[in-house]
C-alpha cells in the first residue's frame, strides 16, 4: 500500500520588513507583513513551480553570487624603509582579515617588504600602525589608513619620531569589484 502526501510550499517571507509575493503556477498571491503565510500544495506531487518575488530578493542573490575581484591582496606589496635607530614594528591590517608585522631593529635591514599570503579581494581599507613594545605593552606611535582599489607597490618611510608616511607608489587602479551575473 502506498501513501501519498501532499507537499506544501510557503513564501519564505515570514519575518520580512516588506510585503512578499509568491507565485505558484503563474498565479500570484500577496502576503502582508504580520499575516500568516499561505501555503499551496500540489495534488499530483511536484508539478508546480514556486518563485519568490520580494524587494530584497536582488540583495539576497547578489550576496550569494561570487565576486570577481581583479585586485587580489597578494598582488599588493608594501615596502617599508626607516632610518630610525630604535626597534619597532609596523602592523599591517589587510581587508581580507590578515594581519602582518614588519619588524625593524638596529641590526635589521633598513628596508623590509610585506606581501599578504591570504588570497582575497584587496579592495578596501588597509591600515598601517607603527608600534613599539614597552614594559610588555604595545604602544602605537602613528597610523595611516589607505583605501586601496588596485594592485601594485606602496613605499612607506618611518622617520626617527616613528611617524609613518607614504612616500611613493607604483599602483594600477582597478575599478570596483564586479558580481558575476548571467
Amino acid at each position: 500500500m502506498f501513501m501519498v502526501t501532499k507537499p506544501s510550499f510557503g513564501t519564505g517571507c515570514f519575518a520580512s520588513a516588506s510585503s512578499c509575493q509568491s507565485e505558484y503556477n503563474g498565479k500570484i498571491e500577496s502576503d502582508a507583513v504580520g499575516a500568516a503565510a499561505q501555503q499551496k500544495s500540489s495534488i499530483a506531487g511536484l508539478k508546480g513551480s514556486l518563485r519568490r518575488n520580494s524587494s530584497n530578493l536582488s540583495q539576497d542573490l547578489a550576496a550569494s553570487q561570487p565576486e570577481i575581484c581583479h585586485a587580489d591582496a597578494t598582488n599588493i606589496e608594501i615596502n617599508c624603509s626607516t632610518s630610525a635607530s630604535r626597534a619597532f614594528y609596523v602592523r599591517v591590517e589587510v581587508p581580507t582579515g590578515e594581519q602582518g608585522l614588519i619588524h625593524f631593529s638596529a641590526a635589521s635591514e633598513p628596508t623590509q617588504v610585506f606581501t599578504p599570503l591570504q588570497t582575497g579581494c584587496g579592495h578596501g581599507i588597509w591600515k598601517f600602525v607603527v608600534c613599539t613594545m614597552e614594559n610588555g605593552s604595545e604602544i602605537a606611535h602613528s597610523q595611516v589608513s589607505r583605501n586601496l582599489d588596485g594592485v601594485g607597490l606602496l613605499y612607506f618611510n618611518v622617520f626617527d619620531d616613528l611617524e609613518i608616511r607614504l612616500t611613493q607608489q607604483e599602483f594600477l587602479h582597478i575599478s570596483h569589484c564586479h558580481t558575476r551575473r548571467h
